[in-house]
Formats: structure tokens, C-alpha cells, sequence
């Protein structure tokens, strides 16, 4: 596309589009869309407008979406827009850019403070640091992205940092109240989640349309761009009137909204126990209310598959490891790194892009003005909780169709849905019903091209504080338990000196290499050596490629106390039915405590090649003899 701002205007807005993408600068919007309308394209168009069109120095800018992958939408849509003028837009989350507020002005700012803790305090900066208010007079304009969805402490920041700018900045705020979602997790059904410490009666809409002095004013988005199907706009309309319809707020609305979904799917009546993962393609989206529920459908798929649940943390591709696992220099320059993707990844390991794009995506992390890359800041970067949107992957796994949760797909759309409806016939209040039933139209409003509606008998699983998902199987032989999530296995699992000496590592590394786009299935054995750690071993070969972390191991014993077995029984010697959906790229920091305990080269360069496992096998716990 054209990035000038005539070429802009000429494309195919509506009315309503053209609107909001065209009010003043300094105006202050609430931008009423449904699912379908148009939502992000009109956001970035209007921060491109302003960059064009108004003068607005896109530095002055900040875009505050709710999810990573929204923001790296966001990002490849400006760019579309505006060119290299995106990079200098503050496109981020809203922990983010609160992060950004903190580390800047607290020299106190610490990573390892709770997040409520965080979160208080760059509130208090926000009302009451002079340079922070300083900083945010700069600000010319901020776009504020599913508004309907910060709640709690985050919505009590919002609040803050509006409060705080000046008076005129404009602000524009994109919601709908159709798809406020986040009251609730995607590990259970029922148990509505009330934050400490917020207003919780005022959602943030209703705080910024209370508040006159802020100066709002309302419009809508009314037109469906995303579908054809007269069934799917039927949903994307009429049910998201009755969503939306107070009066119909109460008991059976989660009832009538799942027959109506039913009703006007392109197919509906099947049972989960007839389908399987492997009967789909990548432009599949399978869709279930809970994470366990995400776990089962994938333990028993052994054709490739992604996932999309929380819990899992950033992803950053296998390319990574296999190139850098044993560069030790400060400095990349462009041919070797060329010459590394030609002997390691040409023709042995398919990423989604070839070794051009991927020097793009290092020169924008961790690029120089010579144009080299500083190996030390990209393992910076990289090593952070949040690595940066460039270098991550969306989704969990390999190719091949997407199996998630309906919250963690919320943003997201593909050209056919297999959405699983829960089995629920009880809620604990009129308020988490109605809840309930946004989550399942925001399910049923991912399609594109069709909906297909499965059904499931009720399914029962538990949570741990840990947020490990585990569930008890029928005969209540065996428990299965959640393998894989953030933390499970680390960069001294794989290659520690205390776990492994340098030739067993180099052999389970070189493994790993072989099976980076592969699923592969493993089993695990307890160590007494290791403190009953598992050791993940790949099938039949006896080639253990790393260690557990003690978190599983402490999760399994929490489960035994919380049946009262913990005198009585304890955790299996061995699992089996492990599956790895290839491998991903864990990095460290140079000045990251861990690497001290990894063998070399990994000590040195901080890149580790790890399996990529998300697994729910059955773990059985013996009594004790």
C-alpha cells in the first residue's frame, strides 16, 4: 500500500470509519465496534492520518493494546500505513508501557515485586511525580485498544494516566461490551474473579463517560467487513444486541445465546467424542472454554498442532539456538550470519521466513549504526519475560490446526471455527452467566467463513496455584497433569553441569536439532540423583535431552495434599505419552545467575535449544510400601 495519506483516505472506508479517522487530533473518542467492523485497520489508520495528515510526530504517539500478538498486528499494519515512521509509535501492552513508567522515574523499580505491587506503584507515580507529568506532556495522542477488557488494577491505571495527560491530547478508545471477557479465567467456569483494591462496580468505560471534564464523546462502528455468511452476521448483529440487551440479563441467557449460536452455525450437533485435531487443517481454529479442556484435545493428537492458551510464556523460535548456540562473539555481522543459516538451517529446519527476514528481525532488536547486530543486547532482549513481538512466535507448537481457548484466541479470527460449547447448567450469579455468555459469542464471532458448533459432556478439572491444570480420569486410577507450562524446563535442564556432563548435553542438543519441526514423543523418569527431578528421555533412543524443573515436582505433591495422600502415596518413577511439539530457543541474559551453572558453549553464549512440550499425560500415584 501506498503509505501517503491520500492514498489513505481513498481506500474503501465507510462512513463511520472515515469518522473517527478523520476527527481532530486532540479529540477525545469512544469508538463503539463489534466484532468485524473494522476495529484495528480504523485504529491504525487514525494514528496514520494524524502522522500524515495533522503533523503529529509519530514519537508522540502511544498505541496501549491489551495482548502481544495484537501488537505485533499493529505494528505490521502501521508500517503498511506509515512506513518506518511505526517504529517511533510506543506500540505495547499496558504492563508495558506501566513498566516503561516505572523503570523511568522509581530507582527502586524491581522485577521481581509482585505485579499488584508494580502496577500500585506507577500509579502513584502517574498522580504524583512531577516527572512523569513532565513526560507525558509530550504525549499528543493515545489509542487505547479493547478498553472493555482492563479491568481491576489496570483499569485503575488507565484512569491514572488519562487523568494525567494534558488536556490536549487526544485520546481514542476502541470497545465493546459484547466481548468484556475478563472477569473470568480460561482455567474454570463459575469462579468470578474480583481484584483486591479496584472499583470493581465501574468499569473503565463507565468511568471515562462519567467523568465530563475528560471530555468523551461516543461514536460507533456499525458495518461487518469480516464475514459473507448471512448466519455469521446474524451472530456478529442480532446476538450482539441481545448480548448487549440489559433487559435480557438474566437467568437462561447463557442457555438462549448457545441455542441461537447453534441455530445459525453452518453445522452444529457434533460430538468432541466423534471429532479429532487430525481431521483439520491450519485454517482451523478449535475453540474450548477451558485450558484442560485445550490440554486433552492435544494429548491425543499426534499429527502437528498448535496451541493457544496462557501459561505457556513467549516462544521464540528454534532458528535462534541452532545458529547461536555456540557464537561467542560480541558483534554478528550480515554475512556470517548468512553463512550460519546456510550450514544450519537451509534445507534442515523450516521456518516461516528465510535468513533476509530474519536478519530484519535482529537488526530491529539489537541492530548497530554499522549495521551489525550486539550479541549482548539481543541476548538482553531476548532474555526478558516479554522478549520483543519480532522475534516471538503466536502460537505453541507446529503447523497444522489451531487448538485454544476462546480467551486466548479473543482478537484473533480464521476462516473456519470449531467452537466446543460447555456442558453448564449452573452459575453462581446472574452476572457470571451473563459473563459467560459474551465468552461464548466472542467464540462464535472468530469465523470468517464458517462455524462449526461441537458439543461436550461436562468436563471437571482443577487449577492449582501454580495455574497447573490436572484432572482425575474416571476410575480415578491415574491423575493426568499439565506438562510444559513456563518454568518446566529450563536452561539448566538442558544443559547444567550438575544434570549432565558437556558430551551428554552436546548429544541431547543435537537431538533436539533433528526434531525441531517434528512432534515428538518422550518419557520421563525420576532421578534420586536429582532429587526425584524427571529426566525427559526421546521414546526408545535412552537419550535423555534434559530435566524437569522442581515446580513439577512440587505440583505433584500439592496434589497429593490436597486429597490427604501425601503420607500415603507418592509421585510415578515413570511417565509415559509425553508429546513435544518440535523444540523453541530459550536465552539468557549475559548477566543472568543461571548460566553459571550451564556447561559450555551455552555458558558462554547463552542460546539453549529446548522441546517444545505441552502435554496432559496420566500420572499414577502408588501408596507407599
Amino acid at each position: 500500500m501506498d503509505t501517503s495519506g491520500n492514498t489513505l483516505l481513498e481506500s474503501d472506508w465507510d462512513a463511520d470509519q472515515l469518522r473517527v479517522i478523520e476527527e481532530d487530533a486532540d479529540s477525545r473518542l469512544i469508538v463503539e465496534a463489534g466484532p468485524g467492523t473494522g476495529k484495528t485497520a480504523v485504529a491504525c489508520a487514525r494514528l496514520a492520518y494524524m502522522i500524515n495528515e495533522e503533523d503529529i510526530e509519530p514519537s508522540n504517539t502511544w498505541m496501549i493494546s491489551f495482548t502481544r500478538t495484537a501488537v505485533a498486528e499493529i505494528r505490521a499494519r502501521l508500517h503498511s500505513y506509515v512506513g518506518d515512521a511505526s517504529f517511533a509509535i510506543r506500540i505495547a501492552t499496558i504492563d508495558s508501557h506501566a513498566w516503561s513508567i516505572h523503570s523511568g522515574h522509581d530507582p527502586n523499580a524491581s522485577l521481581t515485586g509482585s505485579y499488584e505491587e508494580n502496577i500500585t506503584r506507577v500509579i502513584e507515580l502517574l498522580k504524583n511525580d512531577e516527572d512523569v507529568a513532565d513526560e507525558l506532556l509530550q504525549i499528543e495522542h493515545v489509542v487505547i485498544d479493547e478498553a472493555q477488557d482492563l479491568v481491576g488494577q489496570r483499569a485503575d491505571l488507565i484512569e491514572a494516566l488519562v487523568g494525567r495527560l494534558p488536556s490536549d491530547c487526544g485520546i481514542t478508545v476502541f470497545a465493546d461490551e459484547a466481548q468484556a471477557i475478563y472477569g473470568f479465567s480460561e482455567n474454570s467456569i463459575g469462579s468470578h474473579r474480583k481484584e483486591a483494591g479496584c472499583k470493581a462496580d465501574l468499569p473503565l468505560l463507565d468511568r471515562l463517560q462519567a467523568g465530563e471534564k475528560l471530555g468523551f464523546t461516543t461514536l460507533a462502528l456499525k458495518e461487518i467487513y469480516r464475514t459473507s455468511s448471512p448466519g455469521l452476521k446474524k451472530i456478529f448483529s442480532e446476538l450482539r444486541q441481545d448480548i448487549l440487551d440489559k433487559q435480557k440479563h438474566g437467568s437462561g441467557l447463557h442457555a438462549e445465546t448457545a441455542q441461537r449460536i447453534r441455530e445459525l452455525a453452518d453445522e452444529s450437533g457434533l460430538k468432541w467424542t466423534d471429532m479429532k485435531v487430525a481431521n483439520f487443517t491450519s485454517d482451523d481454529l478449535l475453540l474450548f472454554r477451558t485450558r484442560a479442556e485445550v490440554l486433552m484435545a492435544s494429548q491425543f493428537c499426534d499429527l502437528p498442532h498448535r496451541l493457544r492458551v496462557s501459561g505457556y510464556g513467549a516462544t521464540l523460535p528454534a532458528w535462534l539456538a541452532i545458529c547461536f548456540s555456540d557464537f561467542v562473539e560480541l558483534f554478528l555481522v550480515e554475512r556470517h550470519f548468512f553463512d550460519l543459516w546456510a550450514a544450519r538451517i537451509e534445507n534442515k529446519v523450516s521456518p516461516p521466513y528465510g535468513p533476509a527476514e530474519a536478519w530484519q528481525h535482529l537488526m530491529r532488536v539489537a541492530g548497530r549504526q554499522d549495521g551489525s547486530i550486539d550479541m549482548q543486547r539481543l541476548r538482553r532482549r531476548l532474555g526478558q519475560t516479554r522478549p520483543p513481538v519480532e522475534l516471538t512466535l503466536p502460537e505453541y507448537g507446529l503447523h497444522g490446526p489451531i487448538v485454544g481457548t476462546i480467551h486466548a484466541s479473543k482478537g484473533r479470527e480464521a476462516s473456519n471455527v470449531v467452537l466446543i460449547l460447555p456442558s453448564v447448567s449452573e452459575f453462581e450469579s446472574v452476572e457470571d452467566e451473563i459473563e459467560e455468555a459474551r465468552v461464548l459469542f466472542v467464540g462464535a464471532t472468530r469465523a470468517r467463513a464458517s462455524l462449526i458448533v461441537g458439543e461436550r459432556s461436562p468436563f471437571r478439572a482443577s487449577t492449582l496455584a501454580s495455574g497447573r491444570a490436572h484432572r482425575s480420569t474416571k476410575k480415578g486410577q491415574s491423575t493426568m497433569v499439565e506438562i510444559g507450562r513456563s518454568g518446566d524446563i529450563t536452561a539448566r535442564g538442558l544443559v547444567g553441569h550438575s544434570e549432565f556432563r558437556e558430551a551428554d548435553a552436546l548429544a541431547g542438543q543435537a537431538f533436539l536439532t533433528k526434531v525441531v519441526d517434528v512432534v515428538t514423543t518422550y518419557k520421563l523418569e525420576a532421578d534420586p540423583d536429582l532429587d526425584w527431578r524427571y529426566r525427559i528421555y526421546a521414546g526408545n533412543e535412552r537419550l535423555c535431552v534434559g530435566v524437569l524443573s522442581r515446580k513439577l515436582t512440587y505440583d505433584l505433591w500439592e496434589i497429593l495434599e490436597n486429597r490427604n495422600q501425601k503420607r500415603s502415596h507418592k509421585p510415578p518413577t515413570y511417565v509415559n505419552h509425553v508429546r513435544g511439539q518440535g523444540c523453541a530457543t530459550i536465552v539468557l541474559s549475559p548477566d543472568d545467575n543461571e548460566l553459571e551453572t550451564l556447561n559450555e558453549p551455552w555458558a558462554s553464549s547463552g542460546f539453549v535449544l529446548s522441546p517444545r512440550v505441552a502435554a496432559f499425560p496420566p500420572f499414577t500415584f502408588f501408596g507407599r510400601r
